[in-house]
Parts: C-alpha cells; structure tokens; sequence
C-alpha cells in the first residue's frame, strides 16, 4: 500500500493551517526558553492506515484521534487489531492482546522522547496516548500484538 494518501477534502483546511507559517509559540521555560518555535506542521490521515503484521497473522489498522498527525505536540491513536485471512478467522477482532506503538527516525538514529501509554477499548480496538513526533522527518512506526506471549509486529512509516 502507497505511502502517501488522498488527501479528504475536509482535513485539506488543517494541512494548509499547519503549513502556512504564523507566529508560532514560545518554547517552554529551560535550554531555548524563550526561542520562537515554528507554528506546527500536521500530516493529514483522513482513513486508517490499514496494514499486515511481518509474520501474515493480523491486520492492525491504525489512525491518528482527529484525523492529523502533529509536529511536537502530543496525540492520541486508535489502533485496531484483527486476525489475518487464514482458516475462515479473517476479521476476528483480538481483544485481548498487549499493543505497543513505537516511532523512530532513521536518519537521525532515533525515537520518541515519551513513552506512549496503551489501553484496550473493546472488540479489537486499542487507545495508545502521549505519542509525540518532536521534529519533522521521516518516521517508521511500529505497532505490536502480543497474544499469549507471541508478538506480532506491522511496519509502516510517515514524512511529516
């Protein structure tokens, strides 16, 4: 599946917004207090990003609360997890895995400066909270099922 999405003509007016400039915000008190930071660029994800896990066993899909992903700001995901075609099981959501959400940065060697929180909310569905991608780049992001001890893992990346 392509990277890069069709934009939904809706969040087209928040990517604009993100991509536009202004004034921006004062960095927080500590190194640079007081330094202009830009004004926040968004990658907009109108629809889950819809994906298989390395080994063929699930399907996770995964999208941003709000439909956006920021720069240095925190956000929320929803992360869906349900059994790959194999057997007549296809679309069975897993409720009772442990789902993580990692991001990193290969060309700069590293990831996310806050570890991200992870809750079950039902029939498949995950809630991971305190995700923040502090600088624009490219970013490969991990989603993990562990079920009985046996994880499960989908790649995919995003350029913010």
């Amino acid at each position: 599946m392509g990277l890069r999405r069709r934009l939904s003509l809706p969040l087209l007016p928040l990517l604009l917004l993100g991509c536009t400039g202004g004034e921006g915000e004062r960095a927080p008190t500590g190194a640079g207090a007081g330094e202009v930071l830009p004004a926040a660029h968004v990658l907009a994800v109108p629809a889950p990003r819809e994906l298989t896990t390395r080994d063929g066993l699930l399907q996770v899909a995964w999208a941003p609360v709000g439909g956006v992903v920021p720069v240095n700001e925190h956000f929320e995901a929803l992360v869906t997890v349900s059994r790959a075609p194999s057997g007549g099981a296809e679309g069975i959501p897993v409720e009772d895995a442990e789902v993580s959400m990692t991001c990193f940065m290969p060309d700069h060697g590293h990831g996310m400066l806050r570890e991200p929180k992870t809750e079950p909310m039902g029939l498949g569905v995950y809630r991971v909270r305190g995700l923040l991608l502090h600088m624009g780049g490219d970013w490969s992001i991990s989603i993990s099922a562990s079920i009985d001890g046996l994880a499960s893992t989908a790649d995919d990346s995003i350029t913010l």
